[in-house]
Order: structure tokens, then C-alpha cells, then sequence
């Protein structure tokens, strides 16, 4: 397995320069390692976007494509009545007309190759709505997936490559039993909260990701070039890479960036089952969703400061609280021991739609004018409102009622509630807030605060590289919470929680997930 990671610092080690010098000092390096990453990315996409020609035949839709840049279609393309490519025909003899065909459904799984495509923060809603414009045809439809909550990547690829727990729900976290802030930068650059990245065979040095966001075009050429190379080297059948500069083309262009990540896995696709002749099998996922509204900023620090708590990174006093701020995320954590007097004090910021935290074996969540309890009881959860409706389930619960699905005591079936809040505004509710305040993470935070449409929070430093940003993630609405995985293996029945998609590829390609390695010539 490739493995192009940083070492991580050696214990104990410690810096000689003074602060002033070793911030110029790093400064000046990171902007040489920026050039040298970014620089030389070549254009390792051959096949195009649309097709030379189309026609209707007695078999489907044949669309002709020019893979060699010389104005004359030598690869065909068969759609089903479905819409999907099943079969690949070749012009061997230059006469422009296909006499060599391979029917795609007819190679078994065991012969080919499997791809799989790990793209960071792309919604469920862009992938439909690009196939509606007759892409990514060589795929089974799309299912459904719904993310952890937070709606953040290492939490939901821990489950999908079924790796230990992440220390936080990001790489800085408040460890109470050390009773202060803990990690940052250095555990982010050495994967110290990345466990499921030792699963994957290319996931990019993570120097790369900041820049990432500030050149994400740049970035996502030098993924795709390195991704391309390895998929070249032809010595191994399964292959597993993950994009991290997705998210930033969303962050910085909204749909369109995330509408560009679309085309390139359409066209890499093409040419890979191309130029193998149908013997690569790609399946083709992503870790959550992204908001695709434009956000600013909320400086929690002074807006809690100016409500007379502390800001410190120990608690010690009854009016302390940690805020943790490293991604620029829609949701905010924090620790403090007045988690109530934090709630709702946070509620009253315009930019807070909901507070969660834990109570006598409860999840509390509350809005400006509700409060609900979650509990749960085996497999079986219980809302109760005492105030207002805050997830907005008072329906779904009484159309529940009416099928026979709520017992005596109000308690409802995980299935059912999941089945039921799929597309709701705040899918699977129950279990993704009852399950990030019980043992998703190491190291779980004492608030959350969900934030409102038009709002993120995050470092400060961070939030510098932007104006504002067209797009983020982690809060608990649709677009944010909802993704998709797909594959040209076979239909994948959704929909799926990040948590099913091992056992589910398992079904599909009746082999174990994640991969066994074995080495291959294929």
C-alpha cells in the first residue's frame, strides 16, 4: 500500500527557534511546499465530457465517442432501457463504425478490478440532479446515504471502513479527563484522528489539505494525477483513493465545484472501463453531504465572552467553557460544566437553531422556544416534547401511531424511525444525536450547537483563507447529512446510514469489506 504520509513529530521533541522565527520559518516552507505540490499537475483524463454523436438502436441509446483527439468516434457506448451503459464497442479498423463489442454485465466481479472512489462532502441531491443531465450512466442509480451527525469525515469513513473510533469528532477535542484541549494541527498532519486512512490506498499527504482550500483546482489536478498513477502501477486488484480537495471545490464554488468532481469521476470512469475493456469495476462513494449555501462566520469566543463566560481551554469554574474551533463546520462543540446555562445562552445567537447535550441518560435538545428529550430503550428510541416540536417530528410520530408502530410507552423501532425520517428536513434524527453523545467518538463534548442556514463556526485562522464560504458541512439538515454511494458492480438497495455500507458492498460483490490484500498483475 502506498503510503505517502508524514512522520509524525518525535516524542519530545521540541523547537529551538524563537516563535517569531519559527512562524516566518514555517510560513516561508509551507508556500515552497504549496508551489512544489501544486505545480507540474498533468491532464490524465483522455476521455471526454460529451459525445461525438448519438443514434437510437434496437438495443438503446448509442453514444460515439473521439478518446483519441483526432475527430473520429472509436468507443461506443450502449444505454439499456434504464439508461445505463451495458455494453462497450471499438473501432479497430479506423472506419469510424464499432466491430468489437464487450457486454459490461457479463464480466464476473472475481475478474476484475474494483476502484473504489472515496470523494469528500458531495450531496445526494447534486449526484441525481447530474444524472438527470444523462451522466454517470455507466452506474447502477444512486443510494441514498445518511451520514453521521456530525455530518464530518473521519466519523462517517471510521464506519464505512469499520476502523477504531476517532479520539474527537475532529482532531482538536477536549479530553476531560486531562481537563483541557487536546491535539490540533500536529495530530491532523500526523492522521492521529484518521484511523480509516490506513485502509485506503492513496489518500494525499496532508500537507496537501490546506491547500486544498485555497487552490482547490490545482489541488484536485494533483490527486487525480497521483490517483491515475497509482491505478497505472497495476499491482493490486483493489484500489481505494480518497479526494480531499472535493470538499474544497464545494467550499469555495458551491454546486459548480462539486458539479466538476461529477464530470471527472464520469470521464475517469469511461476510460478506465475503456482502456481495460470492461474488466474495472468502480464503486463510487462520499463521507456527507455539504450545506450549498453561503456562510459567514460566528466568533463564539466574544459572543459568550460578552454573556460572561471565561473562554479558557481548562474548566475550573462554574462559568468556563472550551470552545473547540479547528474545521470551518456548521455546528460548534464546546465543554463546560453548566451545560444547561451554556444552551441556552448559546440560543440566543441568531446564528443557533439547536442545542444538544446530555442529561440523566437523556439527549436534550432544545430551540429558542422547545426542548425534546431523546431516549432510548434496546433498539427502540422515545421523543418527548415539552415544549414546541425542535426536530419537527410531531408528524411523522403520529402517522407512526397510526400504523401500530409506537408501543404503550411512546418507544419506536430504529428501523421504523429511519425508514420514516429519511428525507425529512433533519434525517435520522434520533440515532445520529443519540449516538454522538454515546461512544461514536473517544472524547465526547458537553454542547452542541447545530447552527442556522447562513452560519459556520471554526479556528479563526482558518476562516481568514475566505471572504465567506459558498458551502460547508456538519450540521443536521438534509443537504448537509445526505450523500450517495453508487457502483457499476450492481445495484446498491438504499437507503443506507454510513454505518451500513460495509455489509452492504459485502452483498454486492460477495467478498469482505474492506478488501483483503492480495497483490495482483490485473
Amino acid at each position: 500500500m502506498q503510503d505517502n504520509r508524514p512522520l509524525p513529530p518525535a516524542p519530545g521533541a521540541k523547537h529551538s527557534l524563537p516563535e517569531p522565527y519559527r512562524k516566518l520559518l514555517a510560513d516561508g516552507l509551507f508556500l515552497l511546499l504549496a508551489f512544489a505540490i501544486i505545480a507540474g499537475c498533468g491532464g490524465p483524463l483522455r476521455f471526454p465530457s460529451v459525445p461525438l454523436a448519438e443514434k437510437e438502436t434496437h438495443l438503446g441509446l448509442v453514444q460515439a465517442y473521439d478518446t483519441n483527439s483526432d475527430k473520429r468516434a472509436d468507443c461506443f457506448l450502449t444505454r439499456n432501457a434504464d439508461g445505463r451503459e451495458f455494453r462497450i464497442g471499438y473501432d479497430t479498423t479506423g472506419d469510424g463504425a464499432a466491430d468489437s463489442f464487450v457486454r459490461l454485465d457479463d464480466i464476473p466481479f472475481a475478474d476484475c478490478r474494483h476502484v473504489v472512489i472515496v470523494l469528500d462532502g458531495v450531496p445526494y441531491d447534486l449526484v441525481e440532479a447530474f444524472r438527470a443531465k444523462g451522466r454517470l450512466r455507466l452506474f447502477y442509480p444512486p443510494a441514498r446515504v445518511i451520514s453521521t451527525y456530525p455530518a464530518m469525515t473521519d466519523l462517517a469513513l471510521a464506519e464505512v471502513f469499520v476502523s477504531p473510533k476517532p479520539l474527537g469528532f475532529e482532531s482538536l477535542y477536549y479530553d476531560h479527563r486531562a481537563n483541557r484541549l487536546v491535539g490540533g494541527t500536529g495530530d491532523y498532519l500526523s492522521l492521529k484522528n484518521e484511523a480509516w486512512a490506513r485502509v485506503v490506498d492513496y489518500r494525499a499527504g496532508t500537507l496537501l489539505d490546506p491547500i486544498a482550500y485555497l487552490y482547490p483546482n490545482h489541488a484536485f489536478d494533483r490527486e487525480l494525477d497521483d490517483f491515475t498513477n497509482l491505478l497505472a502501477r497495476r499491482d493490486r486488484r483493489h484500489v481505494i483513493g480518497y479526494f480531499v480537495s472535493t470538499a474544497g471545490l464545494a467550499t469555495r464554488d458551491g454546486a459548480a465545484g462539486i458539479e466538476k468532481v461529477l464530470d471527472t469521476v464520469d470521464r475517469l470512469s469511461h476510460q478506465l472501463v475503456a482502456e481495460s475493456r470492461g474488466l474495472v469495476k468502480i464503486t463510487v462513494l462520499a463521507d456527507h453531504g455539504h450545506t450549498l449555501k453561503r456562510c459567514e462566520r460566528i466568533d463564539f469566543r466574544k459572543f459568550l465572552s460578552d454573556k460572561g463566560w471565561r473562554i479558557t481551554d481548562r474548566l475550573n469554574g462554574p462559568r468556563d467553557v472550551a470552545p473547540v474551533e479547528f474545521g470551518l463546520i456548521t455546528y460548534a462543540s464546546f465543554a463546560a460544566r453548566d451545560r444547561p446555562g451554556l444552551a441556552a445562552d448559546l440560543l440566543q445567537h441568531d446564528g443557533v437553531r439547536l442545542t444538544l447535550y446530555q442529561e440523566g441518560g437523556a439527549i436534550v435538545v432544545r430551540t429558542r422556544d422547545g426542548e425534546a428529550r431523546i431516549e432510548r430503550r434496546d433498539d427502540r428510541y422515545r421523543y418527548r416534547a415539552s415544549a414546541g416540536d425542535p426536530l419537527q417530528l410531531a408528524p411523522i410520530l403520529e402517522r407512526l401511531k397510526a400504523e401500530g408502530k409506537v408501543d404503550a410507552d411512546g418507544f419506536v423501532a430504529d428501523r421504523d424511525l429511519f425508514l420514516a425520517t429519511v428525507t425529512h428536513c433533519y434525517p435520522d434524527p434520533l440515532d445520529r444525536l443519540w449516538r454522538a453523545f454515546t461512544g461514536m467518538v473517544e472524547n465526547v463534548p458537553d454542547v452542541i450547537a447545530d447552527l442556522s442556514d447562513g452560519y459556520y463556526a471554526g479556528a479563526a485562522t482558518r476562516a481568514a483563507w475566505f471572504d465567506s464560504a459558498a458551502s460547508t458541512h456538519g450540521d443536521l439538515e438534509r443537504m448537509s447529512s445526505t450523500t450517495f454511494i453508487m457502483s457499476t458492480v450492481g445495484p446498491l438497495a438504499g437507503p443506507l446510514r454510513s454505518r451500513d455500507i460495509p455489509q452492504a458492498l459485502e452483498r454486492l460483490t460477495g467478498e469482505p469489506w474492506p478488501p483483503v490484500r492480495r497483490r495482483t498483475g490485473k
